[in-house]
């Protein structure tokens, strides 16, 4: 048998002998070990706190005095014996005219844009009166807002005043309108712009 082998026969008799002492060393330190016993820790001064009351020494005021409540009010009842100038106080408010006037609305402020060329008109559609509108007699001023791209063509539109039967048709006319296009530092710009278009019955 090897020396390995025979130590690993061992093995159960190694670890017996090594609980065992364990146990009795265990055992040994209990017994010798000394009692405990506790003690709490203890401040080395005494405080002594006292309380002083302060209130004797105050002034105390007085309670403040009784204000009388307001009385609930009492209906007027008319009479025809009463005087009007003893009844009614005058109004200190009728007189309107003597109070300043309001300062005038400040004026709007208007956008300013440099630009080297402003936008022309050269194509310019007619609309076409719609049936509904002429049968119902129906006149008056459409206001559009406007914005075209860089070749000057009509991109977009905005109804700023309406009139309800005519709105569709100014709108298709004024998309075909053509404009030179805004020039600005020498490129073409889009432009927003505000056109009135006009329908009236002949």
């Amino acid at each position: 048998m090897t020396a390995g082998a025979a130590l690993r026969a061992r093995h159960p008799d190694f670890l017996f002998v090594g609980l065992l002492c364990a146990v009795i060393i265990h055992a040994i330190a209990f017994a010798l070990w000394p009692e405990y016993v506790p003690r709490p820790y203890r401040l080395r001064d005494e405080i002594i706190t006292q309380w002083i009351d302060p209130i004797e020494d105050w002034d105390v005021p007085p309670p403040p005095e009784q204000i009388e409540p307001p009385r609930p009010p009492v209906d007027i009842v008319p009479s025809e014996e009463a005087d009007r100038d003893e009844t009614i106080e005058p109004n200190l408010f009728d007189n309107y005219s003597e109070l300043p006037p309001l300062p005038p609305p400040p004026p709007p402020v208007e956008a300013f844009v440099a630009f080297d060329r402003e936008p022309e008109l050269l194509e310019r559609a007619e609309p076409v009166y719609p049936d509904i509108a002429r049968q119902a007699r129906v006149e008056g001023t459409v206001i559009i807002e406007a914005t075209t791209d860089i070749y000057g063509r009509v991109a977009d539109v905005k109804i700023l005043k309406s009139i309800p039967l005519l709105d569709q048709a100014a709108k298709d006319a004024v998309r075909q309108w053509v404009y030179e296009p805004m020039l600005i530092n020498g490129r073409p710009r889009s432009v927003i712009f505000v056109v009135t278009v006009i329908f009236q019955l002949r």
